[in-house]
């Protein structure tokens, strides 16, 4: 009876002895896992970035008696010489004017680079006009940006 009570202590201790082992192991092992510095990732480029919009389609507009209309050119890149007043009625557009003493711009969402500009008046939305000079400005509208 003896050596079975023996027997059945052996087996016990051998047995806590093996999975006080391998528990062992195994914080050491997840251990030395959650240490190691977590690998770098390689910066990813935004897709979009990298995608080129169609060119806009090119047009020019007059100066016809001191006066240019930029009218109906929506979504158009549009150049104007030397002009002493330039009307923008069109929108959604890429203006490059040359000199300029009076602009007024009504429509809306334009881009209008000017060489030189004396006055701009402005009643429409969302328009950045840029010019080297310090024009005398009247925003009428929202969001309008007049940079120099």
């Amino acid at each position: 009876m003896l050596s079975r009570r023996l027997s059945a202590a052996a087996i016990a201790v051998a047995a806590v002895a093996v999975l006080a082992g391998c528990s062992a192991g195994s914080t050491n092992d997840h251990a030395s896992e959650t240490t190691k510095p977590a690998p770098k990732s390689t910066p990813t480029t935004n897709p979009t970035s990298e995608i080129t919009p169609p060119p806009l389609e090119q047009a020019s507009v007059e100066c016809t008696d001191g006066t240019a209309t930029i009218a109906d050119l929506n979504n158009k890149e549009v150049t104007v010489a030397d002009c002493a007043t330039v009307i923008v009625t069109t929108s959604n557009a890429l203006i490059h004017l040359g000199a300029v003493d009076d602009l007024t711009v009504k429509g809306a969402i334009n881009g209008i680079e000017v060489k030189s500009l004396k006055k701009v008046v402005i009643t429409g939305d969302g328009n950045r006009v840029s010019t080297p000079d310090k024009p005398k400005v009247t925003d009428k509208g929202k969001s309008n940006t007049v940079n120099h």
